[in-house]
């Protein structure tokens, strides 16, 4: 009885239970969530796997190491570099982060941990999914917002530098030419009137960007992650009624569920970085 009431008491409730954040403790004003706690945990791991990974790292890698690897060569060669062609190597170790960061977090909301933290700490949603939480993914979209803009407009920078012009001239031409850009060149008064609306809808495209990066991650985490609770409640119930005919097929459905996860987990940290490498892409080209 005692394997089964974590399973009563995880399967019972309100799916969305699993996905919310919940506070563990509170100094002052600041609340300290398990999403955060789940952020620090993922953070931790690549602190370490890394320097791990890279250190006496032998001609031929093998196991995690070659795995590790060959994501790292994904994402350069087959998602960062057709969008960034020679400025790759200037931003793949930012992509690198991204990356793993959201498939850490992502792998770590698969991982079962709350019946292992109501069997030791007496206590439910002590972990969690930190990417099912739409703070924590509007996070990663505005730190994506803030590389994509400032890239180009140290891209502009380097720029007007090139051609001779002071550091302060340089900065103010490159910061008001890379806004100047974002409209449409349009000849003639028909460019002169159209520029100021133009530039609204585009600076509102500009917002429209992370806000999708933003929504689709935690839309696509929630959802997977609410639906496998509410299949898992199906379980501890229909064994409570007797109906072992209903609750294995449920059983089995959380398993065909979990596969699903495994394989959205990578392809969301995948579209993710693919879709910002693109939008910095097209900050720093010539032609923006």
């Amino acid at each position: 009885m005692s394997g089964v009431l974590p399973m009563i008491i995880l399967g019972s409730g309100d799916p969305m239970q699993h996905v919310i954040p919940h506070t563990l403790f509170e100094i002052g004003p600041f609340h300290f969530t398990n999403h955060m706690l789940m952020l620090l945990i993922a953070a931790s791991l690549m602190l370490v796997a890394f320097p791990l990974a890279a250190r006496n790292y032998p001609m031929v890698p093998s196991g995690m190491r070659n795995l590790l690897e060959t994501l790292m060569l994904f994402v350069r060669d087959q998602v960062a570099r057709p969008s960034l062609h020679e400025h790759t190597d200037r931003f793949v170790p930012y992509l690198w982060v991204l990356f793993f960061f959201i498939l850490f977090n992502n792998l770590l909301g698969i991982v079962p941990l709350d019946p292992f933290s109501i069997i030791v700490f007496n206590r439910g949603h002590l972990f969690g999914t930190a990417t099912a939480g739409i703070s924590v993914t509007a996070g990663l979209a505005a730190t994506s917002l803030v590389v994509i803009h400032t890239s180009g407009m140290l891209e502009q920078y380097r720029h007007q530098r090139q051609h001779g012009r002071s550091l302060v001239g340089a900065a103010a031409k490159g910061f008001v030419v890379y806004w100047y850009n974002f409209v449409p060149h349009i000849p003639g008064v028909t460019g002169a009137v159209m520029f100021v609306p133009l530039l609204i809808l585009e600076l509102i495209a500009a917002g429209v960007k992370p806000f999708a990066l933003c929504v689709r991650l935690f839309a696509n985490m929630m959802a997977g992650h609410v639906v496998l609770a509410s299949l898992l409640a199906l379980a501890p119930a229909l064994h409570a009624l007797k109906d072992v005919g209903i609750a294995i097929p449920a059983i089995l459905g959380c398993v065909a569920l979990s596969f699903l996860e495994l394989f959205v987990a990578f392809l969301q940290a995948y579209i993710f970085v693919f879709l910002t490498s693109m939008f910095i892409g097209a900050a720093v080209s010539p032609e923006h």
